[in-house]
């Protein structure tokens, strides 16, 4: 068990930890080219590569997709409540309660803990989260949705693309096929960088209240886990896809939400100390998984 605990989390932590050195001692990650890259190219590469490689049915597909949308619902619903309880203006929080960072960690991590054959998986979940980005988290932050960003959006695109190609049962020539997967294979490791680098970035001086932030970090990953497991009590999947589906839905808070908070005067900073915090929850979930798998 501790020798695939280490294999599993020595690599996630290690790229982690070098994109915050080189975030802090390099420019290498200034703007947004490459992170543009990633979420352009390479995401998209990985998610037609995955689901065409695994030969996921389309019924798969929509079934995933199903549960995580119920599951953003129900994680929307007990989130506004809770805010609504503690008296706290629910649009500015829920946003960063409800989404885990299902695309730079939660990716990485699911092929850690499960290998290639989970990548489609994961990626299809990430690829509704990115959705719910553009339009709960706006809307929710600035009263407003962006569906022109979300009609962009690169694995938004590859998702559509990947299904119609399921639909008429066409398999791309394996030249393609190679192509995606050389594109593929430099998406997770930059991805773990680029969180690191973006979690090393954060300006932290001016949050004043820890106890918030520390209560929002462990709300994150267990509350998701929790209803994710409820829903997957009477949502039939198999094994592979219900330990998935758990290990994105306890993904800490994603970065996109200090992007979004920070764009839209939301609290940014709170957001921002909630982040590395709720990571840290996060990887004590991969533990455990990873221990009993």
């Amino acid at each position: 068990m501790i020798q695939h605990l280490s294999e599993a989390l020595f690599p996630l932590l290690s790229l982690i930890i070098l994109g915050a050195v080189l975030g802090r001692t390099t420019d290498f990650f200034d703007g947004r080219a490459l992170s543009g890259l990633v979420t352009s190219v390479g995401i998209p590469a990985l998610l037609l590569h995955s689901i065409l490689s695994m030969e996921m049915d389309i019924s798969g597909m929509g079934a995933l997709v199903g549960i995580t949308v119920v599951w953003l619902v129900a994680m929307s619903a007990v989130t506004a409540l809770m805010l609504a309880v503690i008296g706290l203006p629910v649009r500015s929080y829920l946003p960063a309660l409800v989404h885990p960072n299902t695309g730079n960690m939660g990716i990485p991590v699911c092929f850690a803990l499960f290998g290639s054959q989970s990548l489609g998986l994961a990626v299809v979940i990430s690829s509704v989260i990115q959705v719910s980005h553009f339009t709960l988290g706006i809307g929710c932050l600035s009263g407003r949705l962006s569906i022109r960003s979300m009609a962009k959006n690169g694995p938004v695109m590859a998702l559509i693309v990947g299904a119609l190609l399921l639909v008429a049962d066409i398999r791309l020539p394996g030249p393609v096929m190679t192509t995606l997967d050389m594109l593929s294979s430099i998406t997770i490791p930059v991805m773990l960088m680029l969180l690191g680098s973006s979690i090393a970035s954060l300006k932290l001086a001016g949050a004043r209240d820890v106890l918030r932030p520390l209560g929002f970090s462990f709300y994150r990953p267990l509350v998701g886990l929790a209803v994710a497991w409820l829903l997957l009590l009477v949502w039939p999947f198999g094994d592979l896809e219900a330990q998935v589906f758990l290990i994105q839905s306890a993904m800490s808070v994603a970065v996109m939400s200090y992007v979004l908070a920070v764009r839209y005067q939301g609290p940014s900073q709170e957001i921002a100390l909630t982040i590395p915090m709720s990571l840290a929850v996060s990887l004590g979930v991969v533990v455990v998984f990873a221990l009993f798998q």
